[in-house]
């Protein structure tokens, strides 16, 4: 795998949106019946547990998951294609995916506490589907800023993979960002759980903070227009 290059705050960025994924997974799965928001590969699985008890109840939450995640990871593919203007900032459009993905998570946040307690299977899929388009969002971030290398932060097995790749042909690439992003997904997801036991009612806040946090890392320094034809990929140092 192409190592990541780049100002260090694009790989701390990384590990946050990593740690925010994990937190994201671990709030869906304990609190909205099950289901990954982040993590399409187990939702995909869930569908076909069909001896479970309510498998139909879990069908509509992956489902709705799958497909508002496949969705906004279209959308923001679409977005964030290469500009043709030699004056437009090709960080805008990354900008705004990020932006909606933080907005998407903060109604996740806010909407939460309000609905404690006995919750229709109508309105748990509302929250799946809002996740779930967030993290399409975020993936779709986290693929162009690190470039070459394709690294993601809601899924890691290709990245678990790429690493012992990497480690058995000692081979160059970026060992130290992949391991940290495996093992910041975990973490991530001790956090989500964490507060779930301990704040349920703020059980989507860690993710919204890291995220926020990760896109300020990103975004909040002056950058020059991007070239003609270049692809928006990740932000330059001023």
């Amino acid at each position: 795998m192409t190592a990541v290059t780049g100002p260090a705050r694009l790989r701390l960025a990384l590990v946050l949106l990593a740690i925010a994924s994990g937190a994201t997974d671990a709030f869906a799965f304990l609190l909205l019946g099950g289901i990954f928001t982040a993590n399409m590969t187990g939702n995909l699985v869930l569908l076909g547990l069909y001896p479970r008890s309510a498998w139909l109840t879990t069908a509509a939450g992956a489902v709705t998951a799958i497909v508002f995640f496949a969705g906004a990871v279209y959308a923001g593919f679409r977005g964030t294609r290469a500009r043709t203007s030699p004056t437009v900032d090709g960080r805008r459009p990354l900008r705004s995916i990020a932006l909606v993905g933080v907005v998407l998570q903060l109604a996740v946040a806010a909407a939460w506490p309000t609905v404690q307690g006995g919750r229709s299977l109508l309105v748990d899929c509302a929250f799946i589907a809002t996740s779930a388009a967030a993290l399409g969002l975020q993936t779709v971030l986290a693929k162009r800023i690190s470039g070459a290398a394709g690294l993601t932060t809601t899924f890691v097995t290709g990245t678990l993979t790429s690493l012992m790749q990497e480690l058995a042909e000692r081979s160059s690439g970026s060992r130290t960002l992949q391991a940290l992003i495996v093992a910041s997904l975990a973490g991530g997801a001790v956090v989500g759980a964490a507060t779930v036991t301990l704040a349920p009612a703020w059980a989507p806040t860690p993710a919204l903070v890291l995220s926020a946090l990760a896109v300020v890392l990103l975004f909040a320094h002056r950058t020059r227009a991007v070239p003609a034809g270049a692809e928006p990929g990740a932000p330059r140092p001023a």
